[in-house]
């Protein structure tokens, strides 16, 4: 198989942050942004090796700050290093405040 450079295989997305998404305080729950970063990670590494993705291990997430409710957050996914049946994903998360 040809090697794949890493413009190759970026998955980007981005949602809304909506009620059903949020804790008591109205911000993101971890747990959720967790969720849509497996997603697009999955997209990520599909379009690398174009075959079915498993997540295997997940290497330090930091929660910078909150994400409220009504933001848009969008995600960037591309592979950084592949193996011989694994790969590395690297994503990126930017927030948009609604209100501005």
């Amino acid at each position: 198989m040809e090697g794949k450079r890493p413009q190759e295989s970026i998955g980007i997305a981005t949602h809304i942050v909506l009620p059903d998404d949020t804790n008591t305080l109205g911000n993101l729950m971890g747990g959720r942004l967790m969720y849509w970063m497996d997603v697009i990670a999955a997209v990520s590494a599909h379009r690398h090796c174009t075959r079915e993705v498993v997540t295997a291990s997940v290497n330090n997430i930091s929660f910078n700050q909150p994400i409220h409710l009504g933001d848009f957050v969008t995600l960037e996914a591309k592979v950084s290093r592949a193996f011989g049946s694994s790969m590395e994903v690297f994503i990126d998360v930017w927030v948009e405040d609604h209100k501005t």
